[in-house]
């Protein structure tokens, strides 16, 4: 009685101290979690704050640079020798103008009042001059706009002449003005600026700041792309279909609603998370000299603040693990010189226990090993006798045919070579299996070109389907190997034959592709998949769902890749029907 009291109380203390030191753990890792959030939460405001810092300032400094660029035009709109056509006193303006804002501007020019394009900066190049001098430039807005309305104009992106995307900034050259009596002005002409866009973007680009891997983009008041560091998208209509296939479904409503946001005239940021990573984007409109928004600046930046929350992290771990460890260690302590006065006994017992329920668990374990391989090996001796038995007597009925229908003589020789051949396979499959467990299976290897092998074999298992519901596709890639051509062959033949015998309609699909010094094959079918109860055992020996077939295919496709050097394995399709089986080999030198 004073032994069974002495345990119940051991074990009540113990359960006390296991509460205990689960309680503090708890408390701990609560703590370490709330302060990673916290921490976390801190760093991705302080990231959001400096994107906006940064979408100001480089909004601001576009207007500037778009304001000198326009400041320069009004300059060169008024003087006399550019209102007065005199070419020789005004050429050496224009390569001025083009010094003073060449990060972003490509080029000046000046087109007269019909249309023709007097003068360039970049004429002084004489090839330049004669190939574009006097082109007819009436048709493009950055000259009808200013003749029509006697504005300034902002052009949208506006493919040039030679192919390269730019935006246009134009002023008209007005002779006799009034600014209150538009009626009494002459329009002379005007002159434009061009804006390369990639070299606008690449400036801009270079003004960010390297500290938080930021990325530029900028959107015309309309959606349409203006400058993107995936240059093949500008152009776009970021509401496009051409646009919206790159964004990724999850996201895409969310994207779309955010951009029209910014479009409205307003500064601001916002959070987009894409495959678990998530960015900051933050906008700001650019405009003219408080006239409406021409465009809007966005200025991206990745959460890459891992590095700086990693210390404070790892220390908060291991401040866990300390408390965990101390906990422990106490908790051992106690139980140790609590159970010190019975501990020999009930090791005794326990060890004895031990022992016995292993010899049990032993026991258990290889009788149901022996009734396992009995069974499997009296469905092997069934099978083996039925797939005998089938191409035996197709043989004898084919021959007497032979001899009774001389006039289908041919047809009953093919059948016989037919089944002679299955009961050739057969019996190979059996020796294979026992060159294998000999350890005696030898390979045979040569350098060849494994994709014309696949090619063959899945022509092969075409002309063996009799059921044009079921149909094969591959795509040769071309890929050397050094290996046991025929072993090749077989372990493909394998995986062929059992993807067409479960599969009653539907696509078998092979392929293969180059890995770390790997070539991958795989054989997806849409047939009725693996059968989850024999998945653990699918490539021993005698495994098989089949009503056909001996179970020996797989067992003897995974001694010939191992063999190899390769691994080979099988799942079902997740979302679809049917199973993947898939194979590594090693690559040719």
């Amino acid at each position: 009685m004073s032994q069974r009291r002495a345990r119940i109380s051991s074990i009540l203390l113990l359960i006390l101290i296991g509460a205990i030191a689960i309680a503090l753990s708890i408390a701990s890792y609560q703590y370490s979690i709330f302060t990673s959030q916290q921490v976390t939460k801190i760093a991705a405001a302080d990231i959001s704050s400096n994107t906006e810092l940064q979408a100001h300032d480089i909004a601001n400094n576009l207007q500037n640079k778009m304001g000198a660029v326009r400041s320069n035009l009004l300059l060169l709109s008024g003087i006399p020798s550019i209102q007065n056509q005199d070419m020789e006193a005004s050429k050496k303006l224009f390569s001025d103008a083009q010094k003073s804002t060449s990060d972003i501007t490509s080029s000046y020019f000046w087109v007269d009042r019909n249309g023709k394009l007097l003068w360039a900066n970049a004429f002084e190049d004489q090839t330049i001059y004669q190939r574009y001098a006097g082109g007819d430039r009436s048709f493009r807005p950055y000259f009808s706009e200013p003749r029509d309305t006697l504005r300034p104009y902002f052009s949208a992106l506006i493919e040039s002449v030679d192919q390269v995307p730019r935006l246009y900034i134009a002023h008209p050259i007005i002779l006799n003005s009034s600014e209150n009596n538009n009626n009494n002005s002459i329009f002379n002409g005007v002159v434009v600026s061009a804006i390369d866009v990639k070299q606008l973007g690449q400036f801009v680009q270079s003004q960010l700041s390297p500290k938080f891997e930021s990325t530029f983009g900028m959107v015309d008041r309309d959606g349409l792309i203006l400058y993107a560091r995936d240059t093949t998208q500008i152009g776009k209509d970021v509401f496009g279909d051409e646009f919206q296939a790159i964004i990724p479904a999850e996201i895409r409503d969310s994207f779309s609603s955010f951009i029209r946001e910014s479009l409205t005239g307003r500064a601001g940021s916002g959070e987009v998370t894409i495959q678990g990573n998530t960015s900051t984007i933050a906008y700001q409109p650019i405009s003219f000299s408080g006239e409406d928004n021409f465009a809007v600046a966005y200025i991206l930046v990745p959460h890459k603040f891992e590095q700086t929350l990693r210390p404070l992290i790892d220390q908060q771990g291991n401040f866990n693990l300390i408390v965990i460890a101390s906990i422990a260690a106490v908790a051992v302590g106690i139980a140790y010189f609590i159970l010190i006065w019975n501990r020999r006994l009930s090791g005794i017992v326990k060890s004895k226990t031990v022992e016995l329920e292993q010899a049990n668990r032993s026991l258990r374990e290889a009788i149901e090993q022996l009734k396992l391989h009995d069974r499997m090996q009296q469905e092997f001796i069934n099978v083996a006798a039925h797939e005998l038995r089938t191409p035996t007597q197709a043989i004898l009925g084919y021959s007497e045919l032979f001899y009774l229908r001389p006039e289908r003589r041919e047809e009953s020789i093919k059948a016989i070579a037919r089944n002679a051949e299955r009961l050739q396979r057969l019996s190979s499959d059996i020796l294979d299996v026992t060159r294998i467990e000999g350890h005696r299976l030898e390979l045979l290897k040569e350098k060849f070109n494994l994709s014309e092998v696949i090619a063959s074999s899945v022509e092969d298992a075409k002309r063996r389907i009799d059921d044009s519901k079921i149909k094969i596709e591959y795509t040769s890639k071309n890929m050397l190997v050094e290996a046991d051509r025929e072993r090749i062959i077989q372990v493909i033949s394998n995986l062929l034959s059992n993807a067409v015998k479960f599969t009653k309609h539907g696509t078998i699909y092979v392929s293969e592709e180059n890995k770390d010094g790997q070539v991958i094959v795989s054989v997806k079918d849409t047939g009725t998949g693996i059968d989850s109860e024999i998945i653990p055992r699918l490539f021993t020996k005698f495994t098989s769902k089949s009503q056909t077939g001996t179970g020996l295919g797989l067992f003897l496709s995974r001694s010939i890749i191992e063999a190899h050097g390769g691994k080979i394995w099988a799942k079902n399709n997740n979302d679809e029907k049917g199973s993947t089986f898939t194979f590594t080999l090693p690559l040719a030198a």
